[in-house]
């Protein structure tokens, strides 16, 4: 049986992550999506650099090599950060609910695994669409008239519809909570629905790459300062360019 998204190889030349180093990287992409929908759901709004960061490697379905996965983990760094922060005994209420989803996330990816038939349901109707593009900052047409904007939602809601279609019929089902208004707003709503599914993808890779659960309670501080060093060296490398 393959899975939805195939396991990939390191390919140490390009991207020069250890397999624990790749491993948490995995687990800041879930970070990620897990901080992104809580922003959405409270402000309405989440950073567009992040977003597609977190978004695009749904549609990698065949990725030879990690960095097919996260091209650039400068994409990632909200999630690096949010990684330190929630495993610190940091317990904040923001921080708790992005807890609360990651693991949602992770519980999600077990049960997708278990289904055969969704993800041969999954694949079959992520492969025929392409990635998400960033929008034009320079772009000066109307919202009803944006043809950036509109296609970037109607991609939104087609990953919407195919998590509603497949992960929400699961008995286990992640609530999101926020402010009401933008909970109802369909454009919002769709973009959270996107960003679990997206997590449930990033949470699969953590787990091909030997990530296990119990490594969040083990190796608590072990995560954090990888964490930390990755965001350094990405820093770093930023600065020289």
């Amino acid at each position: 049986m393959i899975d939805v998204w195939e396991e990939p190889l390191l390919n140490n030349t390009e991207n020069p992550f250890s397999n624990w180093e790749a491993q948490n990287i995995a687990l800041a992409a879930v970070a990620q999506c897990s901080a992104l929908v809580h922003d959405l759901a409270f402000t309405g709004k989440a950073d567009e650099k992040y977003l597609m960061g977190s978004i695009n490697p749904l549609f990698v379905l065949t990725p030879k090599f990690f960095s097919d996965v996260y091209p650039d983990v400068r994409d990632l760094t909200l999630g690096l950060s949010t990684l330190q922060k929630i495993i610190t005994n940091n317990r904040t209420r923001k921080n708790g609910e992005i807890i609360r989803y990651s693991l949602g996330m992770l519980a999600l990816r077990r049960n997708l695994m278990a289904s055969s038939r969704m993800q041969t349901a999954v694949r079959a109707k992520l492969q025929p669409m392409a990635p998400i593009l960033p929008l034009d900052s320079n772009r000066t047409a109307p919202p009803g008239e944006d043809l950036e904007l509109l296609k970037q939602d109607r991609t939104f809601r087609q990953l919407s519809n195919i998590y509603r279609e497949t992960i929400s019929t699961l008995a286990f089902r992640i609530q999101v909570a926020g402010k009401a208004e933008h909970l109802k707003s369909e454009n919002i709503a769709n973009r959270i629905r996107a960003l679990l599914f997206a997590g449930i993808r990033s949470a699969l890779l953590w787990h091909q790459l030997n990530g296990r659960r119990w490594h969040l309670v083990v190796y608590r501080k072990r995560i954090q300062e990888t964490s930390a060093t990755i965001r350094k060296d990405i820093n770093s490398r930023t600065n020289i360019e």
